[in-house]
Formats: C-alpha cells, sequence, structure tokens
C-alpha cells in the first residue's frame, strides 16, 4: 500500500456535505480525500434556493439540530475567506390559504418554538407590514424574524475551498466503483482513478448514497426527490423574507393532512425567495420519479399558478429560466449522520432532503467530532444510519 494514496478519512461525494465534513475534518488536522464523481456543485447544492431558516423544520430533534446550524451562519464567511451572500433576519413565513391550515401551522410553530426560537401565527395585516406584496385575501402566516438565506453555490466552494487550504484533497471527476472492505472494516474505495485507503470512509454522496451504501454491504433507503425551480428577470426589490406556503410545510413533514392526489403526487407549492441580483426564485415540487432530472410544462404551470395566487402582482413577470435538482429524501424525514454500527469505519452523512444547505454546518462539525474525537457534541441518536438497519423500508 502506497502511504502517498493514505489518509485518515476517505470522503466519498464532494457537494455540500462532504465539503463541509472535508472542512471540519481538515480543521481538526485530520488528512482527507474527497472523491467527487463530477465537481462540488453538480448535486442538490447546485439546484436549490438557499433558505436557511427555522420555519420549514419538524418540531423536536429536527428543529433542535437546525437551532445549532444556524447559529453558525453569521461568521461562514469570515471564518471561509468568501463571501458566501448569507442575509441574516431577513424573515421566514409560511402564508396559509384557509382554516384548516391555520390550525394546522399554529399547532406546528407551538410545537416549533419548544426549540427556543420566536415563532408565531400573524394575521394578514401585520404579514403584509413585512411583505406588502402579500395576497391580502390570506388569513395570515406563521412567521419567524430570524430567516435567512444563503448563496448555496457559494458556500460549497467555500467549504470546499477552505478545506483544501488545509490540506485536504478533492479529486472530482472521479467516479468510486466500490468500497474496500478488510472483514467488517471499511479500509477506502476503488476509483476510476486508482485505489485510496482511509482509515474512516464517508458516504455522502446524496441521492445516491444506496447504491454506494450497496457497494459497502450497508441499507442506506435514500430515494431522490425532484424538485423543480423557476427563474425569472431581475426586478427590483419585491420580497425580504423567505417564503413556503402551508401547503409546502405539509407535503413535507405532515402528507397525511395533504387530500389531494394531484398534489402528493407532485408535490406542487410556493417556496419564494429573491437573489441579491433582483431574480425571484419560484419552487417548488416534490416528485418521486427516480433520478430524472428533466424540467416538465406541468410543473411549470402549478408552481407558477402558486406564486400568483400569493403574490398576485407578479401575474406579468417573466421566467427566464428554470431548473431541477434531487434532494435526497428518507422515509422518515430526518438525515442520515453517524457511524454505521454494522461496517466498522464507514460513516454517513446524507438524506437531508430539502434542509441540506441550513443543516450542512451542524453536520460536518458534529460528523467530525465524532470521527476524531469519539463522540458529538449534540446527541446523534435521532440520526443515526444504524435506525434502518433492521427494517424493511427501502
Amino acid at each position: 500500500m502506497n502511504n502517498a494514496t493514505r489518509y485518515d478519512i476517505v470522503i466519498i461525494g464532494g457537494g455540500i456535505m462532504g465539503s463541509t465534513v472535508a472542512y471540519y475534518s481538515a480543521k481538526k488536522g485530520r488528512k482527507v480525500l474527497v472523491v467527487e464523481k463530477n465537481d462540488q456543485a453538480t448535486g442538490s447544492a447546485g439546484a436549490t434556493d438557499g433558505v436557511v431558516g427555522y420555519h420549514t423544520k419538524k418540531p423536536g430533534v429536527h428543529m433542535d439540530l437546525a437551532v445549532q446550524s444556524i447559529a453558525l451562519f453569521s461568521g461562514l464567511s469570515e471564518e471561509l475567506g468568501q463571501n458566501i451572500e448569507y442575509v441574516d433576519n431577513c424573515g421566514g413565513m409560511i402564508p396559509v390559504e384557509n382554516e384548516e391550515q391555520w390550525e394546522i401551522m399554529e399547532q406546528i410553530g407551538k410545537e416549533q418554538s419548544a426549540s427556543g426560537v420566536d415563532i408565531h401565527m400573524i394575521g394578514i395585516k401585520e404579514a403584509i407590514k413585512y411583505e406588502p406584496q402579500l395576497n391580502p385575501k390570506l388569513p395570515g402566516c406563521l412567521y419567524t424574524s430570524s430567516g435567512g438565506k444563503v448563496h448555496p453555490i457559494f458556500m460549497t466552494f467555500a467549504f470546499a475551498s477552505a478545506a483544501k487550504r488545509l490540506g485536504a484533497v478533492f479529486m472530482n471527476e472521479t467516479e468510486v466503483t466500490g468500497v474496500i472492505k478488510d472483514g467488517d472494516k471499511a479500509i477506502g474505495v476503488n476509483t476510476s482513478k486508482g485505489d485510496f485507503y482511509g482509515d474512516k470512509v464517508v458516504i455522502s454522496a446524496g441521492s445516491w448514497s444506496a447504491s454506494v451504501g450497496e457497494m459497502a454491504g450497508v441499507p442506506v433507503p435514500i430515494r431522490p426527490r425532484k424538485g423543480q425551480i423557476l427563474i425569472t428577470e431581475p426586478v427590483g426589490p419585491f420580497l425580504d423574507c423567505t417564503v413556503q406556503c402551508a401547503q409546502y410545510y405539509m407535503i413535507k413533514h405532515r402528507p397525511d393532512a395533504i387530500k389531494d392526489e394531484y398534489i402528493l403526487r407532485t408535490g406542487a407549492s410556493l417556496s419564494f425567495g429573491q437573489t441579491d441580483d433582483g431574480a425571484l426564485t419560484i419552487g417548488a415540487t416534490r416528485e418521486l420519479v427516480g433520478f430524472d432530472r428533466e424540467n416538465t410544462l406541468e410543473s411549470f404551470e402549478a408552481v407558477a399558478r402558486r406564486v400568483v395566487k400569493f403574490f398576485p402582482a407578479l401575474r406579468n413577470v417573466h421566467v427566464i429560466r428554470s431548473f431541477a435538482g434531487l434532494r435526497p429524501y428518507t422515509p422518515d424525514g430526518l438525515p442520515m449522520i453517524g457511524r454505521v454500527d454494522s461496517v466498522r469505519g464507514l460513516y454517513i452523512a446524507a438524506g437531508h432532503e430539502g434542509d441540506g444547505i441550513a443543516l450542512a454546518p451542524i453536520t460536518g462539525k458534529l460528523l467530525a467530532e465524532q470521527m476524531v474525537d469519539g463522540e458529538a457534541s449534540f446527541n446523534l441518536e435521532p440520526f443515526s444510519p444504524n435506525r434502518f438497519a433492521h427494517s424493511d423500508v427501502h
């Protein structure tokens, strides 16, 4: 075995998760290799809207993890040495369309506030003070003043660049073809450019993590869930908050409350924001259609109708491009973070679905702690990959 190909940690997947794990591991003095089949922003991080907020998180441990992660964002641009266009306290809101949605979101808000965040229902008159273009016929919304947003591609490359400055090696355009094991221990990877060895191996391949898990003989029940987004021409200042409708939240965390089969199938809802250059990002769908990343006219129409329903002034704004991305979806809606019991030396950081950007810093930090220090500073048990080890969920 050539020492030049030996690392402390080998990470499979160099997107936002792989880059954060690499950074925090290298920061702890570890020799890190990241193997990526494309480049750092061709996966989910390159096809998302960059929302960094509490209001879209599931109450309980998911929310607690988000609180820990969002606390790290304020100093990231300085720490990483690159502007990631993080905007703090722009506000986040979830408008509701009827009394039933009001009651559901009001209860969810109460449960979310147990994590120590200021989040509550407000009527439409107050909501319009924050977002004047919001449809005045709506009842109101769930609101938090602490919502934020970031440029997801800038953030991904900033973590990767900072990791490289600390000595991490990134091998792009390199496909992993196998996980090398010595008995029940992962000791490296076979790749299109040779074999590389490490004391620990991390699966952070996003929607492709299940196939990598198969290489290691580990069940990883992560499926791709497609989301389609529209981008408009630049307009003047239109929106401060990040906005997700109640239907968006319920599709994500309370599908039992959705009765319309079309909505359940397509996940058509509203996720809405504005970038620094004035463009509006309008999404989204949640579709279990395998690895299909094609845009569809059906989804465009559904998403466009949603945004006009909430913001009628956008009826004549021009859409200039669109894209689709794949969210890594787990059966219980929680990410997989931590060590794998059945294969020593194997770890997973994947399955964050639509929360990867917001949860990336804490995921990288905690997993690095677990790998290097033996234990993370925050309880990772609810996110353990081993929770699926004896289930028949696929």
